[in-house]
């Protein structure tokens, strides 16, 4: 059983953790997404995104990076 060490889009979102969801988002969308668009993409509330956000970013499991107003959210492999 090689459960995580896939990304084939087999994988069940429902098996999936939250910030699991955001990182196969991100993988999905070049490493790096908007976070209004990851709101839009996963249903969740603002409130919601930008909490998991925060703690997956003090995790180093994703950078924030602060575009005028909006939030680009990339994976921590991707430099720019």
């Amino acid at each position: 059983d090689d459960t995580g060490a896939t990304d084939d889009d087999g994988v069940d979102p429902a098996l999936l953790s939250d910030e699991e969801r955001v990182e196969q988002l991100l993988d999905r969308n070049g490493g790096r997404m908007k976070q209004a668009r990851i709101v839009r993409e996963t249903g969740w509330s603002d409130a919601k995104v930008s909490q998991l956000l925060s703690t997956m970013a003090d995790e180093g499991r994703v950078e924030k990076l602060r575009l005028g107003r909006e939030n680009l959210i990339s994976l921590p492999d991707e430099e720019p």
